[in-house]
């Protein structure tokens, strides 16, 4: 959420009478929880197949991979052979830090090791002359674990009420997971001997785990001390299908290529997802008053749809080939999905006590999601340097399609990266009569100094108590990993 918004609900604040004063704090917490702001905002996460992964994508003109049936099923017209590529994996370790997300000191930082299928594919040739393709694939496969915690003297209280600095303790934690696992189908044709048309079908299970925790608590300098403190609960859990159509088109001219797609949005058709939130506030202050109050919001909601959109895609690429050298290039464009509601929730009974009825979990408890358009490229080298051995490597894009307007009204989101990403990779095909090994390296990093981080605790503006403030900090993104991919060529088709 923004400083605005923020300001704007303060001022409603004031605006309500004293009897409604638990409700407005409880409010205030139910709104400002930790924004956690999603690599799972990333088209171009993974890359798939052995030869594309090195090259970065840039293979909208390559006519030797059955990852044609993703990237263009024009590619696939062009292919001879049944080719099943198997145990085409990335091995990477992923390092994820957030400056200060909880306070000077108090980051969210994950390092973890992961592995991601990359691709599965096969292919056979009807009678008719037109070729089917099948791919199984990762597109995206992100998860992050972070706790940050404090514990310090800060002045928290009124003089008046707690002499001197008081004992602040305070925690919190996020962790999520997303995966995307598409079922391609792709069928193509070759219209002469320089043209190839093709279609595929992409059919993506996506699925969802998000959970965020926090809590805070302190006790004034009394001889009978008074517990303070504020704890939160926040659950998401969805799985959701769609499915969408790739047109290809692929030209192979004398020492160059020219390629072209078309990717339709997604169409949503079947999904499932549960939604909770608990939050419990002891002893806060009252606005403009001397009273404390204690009170609850608490739902859980299960087996509500869900739905997930994906946007158009345009891409273009071609390739070059002079002597034993080919350079490749490949540019796709995003388009933007306007705020949408990935689940939405009943109007059940949310705040306890419930002392006005215009607020139900409806107001606060929606998921949505949004995304900005993007345009990625890649640039990919190949050099033959022996019959069987070509080295290959490839630099690219992957920028955050992360759009902050959800996070301006008072639904939840589920994101978590806003960084901007850039990958490097370098490694080599070994060929054998009937089948090829990949092995390479992968360098990926990205950062930003503008991650928009809430309830962040400083020395300078520890108040209003345990609810924090927002900041501007800090987020750095790095992953190395091990390309290994295995290729087995069955029999020519022709």
């Amino acid at each position: 959420m923004t400083l605005s918004f923020k300001s704007a609900f303060f001022k409603l604040i004031y605006l309500l009478p004293n009897q409604g004063g638990i409700l407005s704090i409880l409010l205030l917490a139910v709104i400002f929880p930790v924004s956690i702001q999603a690599q799972d905002t990333h088209h171009w996460g993974n890359q798939f197949g052995t030869r594309a992964a090195l090259l970065g994508g840039a293979v909208l003109t390559d006519t030797l991979d059955n990852a044609g049936v993703f990237y263009n099923p024009g590619n696939l017209a062009f292919l001879d052979t049944t080719v099943i590529s198997l145990n085409a994996n990335l091995y990477g370790l992923e390092n994820i830090q957030v400056e200060n997300a909880l306070g000077q000191q108090a980051d969210f930082a994950g390092l973890q090791f992961n592995t991601v299928p990359l691709l599965i594919s096969g292919a056979l040739r009807l009678k008719s002359g037109f070729r089917i393709n099948y791919g199984l694939l990762t597109p995206v496969s992100f998860k992050f674990n972070g706790v940050a915690r404090i514990n310090r003297l800060s002045d928290l209280i009124n003089e008046n009420e707690s002499p001197g600095q008081e004992e602040l303790v305070a925690e919190s934690a996020v962790s999520t997971r997303v995966q995307e696992t598409t079922l391609a189908l792709g069928v193509s044709k070759k219209l002469n001997l320089n043209l190839g048309v093709g279609l595929s079908l992409l059919t993506t299970l996506r699925s969802l785990d998000y959970s965020y925790r926090f809590s805070g608590k302190t006790l004034t300098n009394q001889l009978d001390p008074l517990l303070i403190s504020r704890s939160q609960n926040e659950f998401v859990n969805y799985f959701n299908v769609r499915t969408a159509l790739k047109a290809g088109i692929n030209y192979q001219g004398n020492g160059y290529g020219v390629g072209f797609t078309v990717t339709s949005p997604g169409l949503s058709w079947l999904g499932s997802g549960t939604v909770a939130e608990d939050i419990t506030l002891v002893n806060f202050p009252a606005p403009n008053t001397n009273r404390r109050y204690s009170a609850y919001a608490s739902d859980r909601q299960e087996k509500l749809p869900s739905k997930f959109k994906s946007p158009l895609e345009l891409a273009l690429g071609g390739n070059r080939t002079w002597g034993a050298n080919t350079l490749s290039l490949n540019v796709t464009y995003f388009s933007g999905v306007a705020p949408y509601r990935v689940i939405e929730v009943e109007p059940n009974l949310l705040i306890r006590p419930n002392t006005l009825t215009d607020f139900s979990s409806a107001d606060f408890l929606n998921v949505e999601t949004a995304m900005r358009s993007v345009t990625n490229f890649a640039i990919g080298y190949e050099r033959r340097v022996h019959d069987n051995l070509d080295l290959l490597g490839s630099f690219r894009s992957d920028f955050s399609f992360y759009d902050s307007e959800p996070t301006l009204g008072n639904q939840l989101t589920t994101e978590f990266t806003q960084w901007d990403i850039f990958h490097l990779t370098f490694g080599g095909i070994i060929k054998k009569e009937q089948s090829s090994l990949t092995l390479g390296l992968v360098y990926s990093f990205g950062n930003t100094d503008a991650y928009v981080q809430e309830s962040s605790f400083s020395e300078s503006n520890p108040n209003p108590p345990l609810e924090g403030a927002f900041s501007i900090t800090k987020a750095n993104y790095s992953n190395i990993g091990l390309l290994l991919g295995y290729s087995f060529y069955f029999k020519k088709l022709n």
